[in-house]
Parts: structure tokens; C-alpha cells; sequence
């Protein structure tokens, strides 16, 4: 095996493969053409993945906690000493891994997902542009290089969010997005410039090691966190700015599973995680990420109730379960939050990539009323969308279960108030997304029978038609 410390100087590789995937995909249209992008996409994210699980494993046999990766300086004016730099500790290789492990599945989903689409190699590129734009936000060793990947992945989600801009709706739904995300990113930024008038520094290690002396509940820390859980909400979908989310659900259903299930919305999670020393000095702000979460988990889970669209349905779980990471956060139970969204990424993202498989089947129907006895029809689908739903209720032994409950039993030990209405937000998980699963797989056809629904294949089938051959039926068709 390559040595640990071989592998940590090796780290700029990691984004570096997805960044050559986008530039080669986007010069070099003539010669990557069609399928050809999509393996090329595939084969940049899974070199990233290969990289990152060697550290991952040289990690777990190495006893340093974090190795700082210097490149150089980046910026020098005055006192603002910036260097481009990495922060590999277990916490970034965790988010590594989910970026890589979770995109490289999605990539190759999406390879059959969108053959036939006039603009295949635009989408590929701007996945694999999306994916080092995540992977520079949780690799940053300081906050102006999270900032600039928190600023690409808010670019890439619109640029796909809008993938089909022939349709108004979509163009809308990406232009709310973009300006709510806004909204949060300010807050980040004015957070970030407090932090370098306070500290002098936004490099993690130096302002971090400046806080031993600090009293918790200081005016200024509790002002810097403030600012920060703004961005926050803004990237994670909470209360108040959480409605940018479901209309986002626009896009290719590849993006709703790569970017606003498993990636992008976990950002604030990830970066209060990550600032977790700044914020337990914040009582107040660690009170307000509490009931934020807990207020968006019950609002969200109550809405989806409601929702017949079947990647809206998903969206308000996103939204609810999102809540339930902010609520660890919020009573300091930090790696039980992290937890969960590693665990939330898998199950989510193959909920989406199972939608996604029922809609091509029934040729682009979304509403789950017009859905029905698919179950004979569908089997892996069926079974695997009812593995992922398993999952989220917290059924055991599936993952779920031991994320979910490790947040309601933390709850339970601050306040046992707030454990019970963590409980009925997870009650209410359970009711819609058995009805979700039980209209779409359940009964009998309802809705159009113009088309008699089929299990997505492997692939095109020898003398097939090259577009029916793949699962290709546009949803905005």
C-alpha cells in the first residue's frame, strides 16, 4: 500500500482529476462526443474516489489527526496572509468520500439517465465542474477556500437546475435558487470578514487555537456564528430559506440526487461542523440551531404529507431530515450529525435515482396519483426503492435506524421535550414515505395506459433504437 504521508502531498490529485474531466469534456466537444463524456466524467470522479479511500485507509492506520497541506501563498496584502492550502482530517475524508464514492455512482447512473439529450456533454461537464467545486469546499484548510467552493457548487446547482432552459419554469426555479443561495452567502461572507477583524486570520488552525481565553457567549463570537448560520440555512434549505429547495427538483433527477440530496445541501451542516470550536462558545446561536431544526423537520415532514409529485415528496424529506442534522448540531452533538448525513446521502440519493427510474417508465409522469402496481413490472426498482425508504424511517437494521435514533437519544439526554417532537417528526417520516411507496409500487395502475411501464435496462440492447434503448424519456417532454 502507498504510504500515508505519500498519499497526503498527493491530495491536490483528488479535485484535480474531476477539474480535468470539466475542461477536457468542455474544449475538447469534437473528440469527446456522446457516451464518450460520460465515461470520461465517470472515470475523472472514480480516480478521485480510488485516491481518497487509500487515505482514507492510510488514515485509519496512521496516528496523526489532520495533516496541513501547504501549496503556497495565495493571497498577501497587508496583514491578510491567505495560503491555497488542504485540510485532511478525518472529518474532510468522510465528506471526501461521500462527494466521490456517492458522485461516481450517480455519473455512471446518468450516463444511461440522459442519452439522447441534445446537450449530453454540457451536463457532464458541469457535473464533474460541481464535483471539485465540492470537493475544494471540504478539503479547504481555511474559510476563503471553502467560500470559493461554496460559491462553484451554488454555480454548477444552478447551471443544472436550468439544464433545460427551453422551459420558462425551469429557468425560474433556477434563478429562486440562485438568488436565496445569495441571500446565505452573504451572511457566510460578512461571517468570514468579522472573523479575520477578530482573529487577524481565517485559517482554521490559527483561529481556532486563538479561542482558549474566550468566554462563551461574547457579543463578537456570537455575531461571527450568527452570520455563518446564515449561510448555513441559505445552503442547507432551513427555515426561512428552505424554499428554493423543492423547485430545484427542475433539474435532471441525477442532479436532484448528486446535488440537493447527498452534497450541496449538506455544506452547512459541514461547514458548522467543522467551526463546531467557534460555536459551542455561542450558546444563544447553538439555541437558535436547535429550534430552526426542529421547526424545519416537523414544517417539512408536514408538507410532504401533502405532495403527489414524487421528486417533491423526496424534496421535503431532504428538507425534514436536513432539520434533524441541524437539530444534532444545534444540542452539540456534532459527529452525530455527521453521521447522519453520511448515512442520509446513500438512502437519499438512491431514492432519487429510483424516482428517476419510475418516471422514465412511465415516460416523464411525476404524480404519484396517476402511479400504481409497478411492483411487477419494476422488481429491482421495487426492491430498492424499498430498501432506501426502510432506511429513512429507521427501520432496523438499516442505516436510518442508528443515525436517527443516535440524534433522538442525544435530544432525549438534553431535554426530553425536544425528543418528542423529533419523534413525531419521525412518525411523520414514516407516513409519507410509505404512501409514497405504497401509491407508486402498490395496487393497480391508475392514471395514462397508453405505455405499459418497463424495468430500466443495463443498457442499449443490441439493434435496439439508440434513444428507447437507453431509459431516456425527458421529464419536461
Amino acid at each position: 500500500m502507498v504510504n500515508y504521508h505519500t498519499l497526503v502531498t498527493l491530495v491536490w490529485l483528488i479535485p484535480l482529476s474531476p477539474l480535468a474531466g470539466f475542461l477536457i469534456i468542455g474544449l475538447g466537444t469534437r473528440y469527446f462526443t456522446g457516451i464518450r463524456s460520460g465515461i470520461l466524467a465517470s472515470v475523472s470522479v472514480f480516480l478521485s474516489f480510488f485516491l481518497t479511500f487509500l487515505l482514507f485507509l492510510g488514515q485509519k492506520q496512521s496516528a496523526e489527526v489532520g495533516s496541513l497541506v501547504n501549496f503556497g501563498n495565495w493571497i498577501r496584502v497587508d496583514s491578510l496572509r491567505v495560503g491555497f492550502e488542504f485540510l485532511v482530517d478525518p472529518l474532510s475524508v468522510v465528506m471526501m468520500l461521500i462527494v466521490t464514492g456517492v458522485g461516481f455512482l450517480i455519473h455512471v447512473y446518468s450516463i444511461g439517465y440522459m442519452k439522447g439529450d441534445e446537450r449530453f456533454n454540457s451536463f457532464f461537464s458541469q457535473m464533474n465542474l460541481f464535483t471539485f467545486s465540492m470537493l475544494l469546499l471540504v478539503m479547504g484548510a481555511n474559510y476563503l477556500i471553502m467560500f470559493i467552493g461554496w460559491e462553484g457548487v451554488g454555480l454548477c446547482s444552478y447551471l443544472l437546475i436550468g439544464f433545460w432552459y427551453k422551459t420558462p419554469a425551469h429557468n425560474l426555479a433556477a434563478r429562486k435558487a440562485f438568488i436565496m443561495n445569495r441571500i446565505g452567502d452573504m451572511g457566510f461572507l460578512l461571517g468570514i470578514i468579522l472573523l479575520f477583524i477578530t482573529f487577524q486570520s481565517v485559517s482554521f488552525s490559527t483561529v481556532f487555537s486563538q479561542l482558549g481565553p474566550v468566554e462563551p457567549g461574547t457579543t463578537t463570537v456570537t455575531l461571527i456564528t450568527l452570520f455563518l448560520l446564515v449561510g448555513a440555512l441559505g445552503k442547507s434549505a432551513q427555515i426561512p430559506l428552505y424554499m428554493w429547495l423543492p423547485d430545484a427538483m427542475a433539474g435532471p433527477t441525477p442532479v436532484s440526487a448528486l446535488i440537493h440530496a447527498a452534497t450541496m445541501v449538506t455544506a452547512g451542516i459541514y461547514m458548522i461542523a467543522r467551526s463546531s470550536q467557534l460555536f459551542i462558545l455561542a450558546p444563544f446561536t447553538m439555541y437558535l440551531i436547535t429550534v430552526i431544526g426542529l421547526v424545519t423537520a416537523l414544517v417539512a415532514a408536514s408538507i410532504g404529507l401533502y405532495q403527489n409529485d414524487i421528486k417533491k415528496v423526496l424534496a421535503y424529506s431532504t428538507i425534514s431530515q436536513l432539520g434533524y442534522m441541524f437539530l444534532a448540531l444545534g444540542i452539540g452533538a456534532f459527529s452525530t450529525a455527521i453521521f447522519h448525513l453520511t448515512t442520509h446521502a446513500f438512502f437519499k440519493a438512491l431514492l432519487f435515482l429510483c424516482a428517476g427510474s419510475v418516471i422514465h417508465a412511465l415516460h416523464g409522469e411525476q404524480d404519484i396519483r396517476k402511479m400504481g402496481g409497478l411492483r411487477k413490472s419494476m422488481p429491482w426498482t421495487y426492491w430498492t426503492f424499498l430498501i432506501a425508504t426502510l432506511a429513512i424511517t429507521g427501520i432496523p437494521p438499516f442505516s436510518g435506524f442508528f443515525s436517527k435514533d443516535d440524534i433522538l437519544l442525544k435530544a432525549y439526554a438534553v431535554n426530553p421535550g425536544i425528543y418528542f417532537f423529533g419523534l413525531v417528526g419521525a412518525l411523520l417520516t414514516c407516513f409519507y414515505m410509505f404512501r409514497l411507496f405504497f401509491l407508486v409500487f402498490g395496487g393497480v395502475r391508475r392514471g395514462n395506459h397508453e405505455h405499459s411501464p418497463h424495468e430500466s435496462p443495463r443498457g442499449r440492447k443490441r439493434g435496439s433504437d439508440p434513444v428507447s434503448g437507453f431509459i431516456y424519456y425527458p421529464e419536461y417532454l
